[in-house]
């Protein structure tokens, strides 16, 4: 059945094909659709005069706004030792009743535990997205700017968080 089919298709194409070369060079430019094209004249242009400007009064000059940071410019994020990151995890752990080691293990599995660390749209120990990282610290109430992933305490509480709320899908390849 699908054999006939692709051969009906190849087909018609083939006879659209023939039907444009047809038309395209067989017929007069001039005869379209069996009807002649007649030229048609352009109307004449009228000179008509042009205002003369007139002076007016100086304008006052007023400050011009300074750039400021484009939004999703980087914003510097304090660093921290394995030993502090690890101490984040033991506390957003207990805070949010969540296996430390589960916590550890994705941030091993997701960026091999660095804080920094940048694959594609995901940043961060967790690897968090922009959309997701928004919608979990918006449920938490927390600040959602995207920059923060990059801030080691500010990621293992989110990723805690989540945790607790039974979102561990979020990193599928990571399962403990």
């Amino acid at each position: 059945m699908g054999k006939e089919i692709r051969i009906i298709i190849l087909g018609s194409i083939l006879i659209l094909g023939i039907e444009v070369f047809y038309f395209y060079f067989t017929r007069s430019k001039d005869n379209v659709l069996g009807v002649s094209q007649t030229p048609v004249s352009s109307p004449t242009t009228s000179s008509t005069q042009t205002p003369t400007p007139e002076a007016t009064s100086v304008p006052t000059p007023f400050a011009t706004p300074k750039p400021t940071a484009k939004a999703g410019t980087p914003i510097p994020q304090p660093t921290f030792t394995s030993q502090q990151i690890n101490e984040f995890i033991d506390k957003f752990s207990g805070q949010y009743g969540v296996d430390p080691n589960v916590m550890r293990h994705i941030a091993l599995c997701e960026s091999g535990f660095n804080p920094a660390a940048k694959n594609y749209i995901y940043r961060g120990l967790y690897q968090f997205g922009p959309v997701t990282w928004q919608n979990i610290r918006k449920e938490m109430g927390e600040d959602a700017n995207t920059n923060l992933r990059l801030n080691a305490e500010e990621e293992v509480q989110t990723a805690a968080y989540a945790i607790s709320k039974g979102k561990i899908k979020i990193w599928p390849n990571c399962q403990p």
